[in-house]
């Protein structure tokens, strides 16, 4: 009986994680798309991947998962150029983008919240 309320536990456990860790794409996948729109570049393949996981104090003061996801764009539609984000827990702490030859000022990007 024990066996079965442990097992019960440690699955109910891993589907937890799972759903925090397809959110956490989601969220991700919804930054890049509107951070290339807003730069004028395209987001090629779907290409949103985690790169980095890890444990960080937050700017909170508590502990919680540094994550940093790494996708693909294109400036001019045949090149292909990296573009990062970085978050601190659920929050959008960085990104990174290339920049355009014909706009190089991203001044009207902001972080997202």
């Amino acid at each position: 009986m024990i066996e079965a309320m442990i097992m019960l536990v440690v699955v109910g456990t891993c589907a937890i994680v799972w759903q925090d860790v397809l959110r956490a794409r989601d969220r991700a996948i919804a930054a890049s798309r509107e951070l290339c729109a807003r730069a004028g570049v395209q987001l090629l393949d779907q290409s949103v991947s985690l790169r980095r996981l890890s444990l960080a104090r937050l700017r909170g003061g508590g502990i919680g998962l540094r994550r940093q996801y790494t996708f693909e764009v294109s400036t001019n539609g045949s090149d292909r150029h990296r573009g990062s984000l970085h978050y601190e827990g659920r929050r959008l702490d960085n990104f990174s983008l290339p920049l355009r030859a014909d706009d190089p000022s991203l001044a009207s990007l902001t972080r997202l919240n």
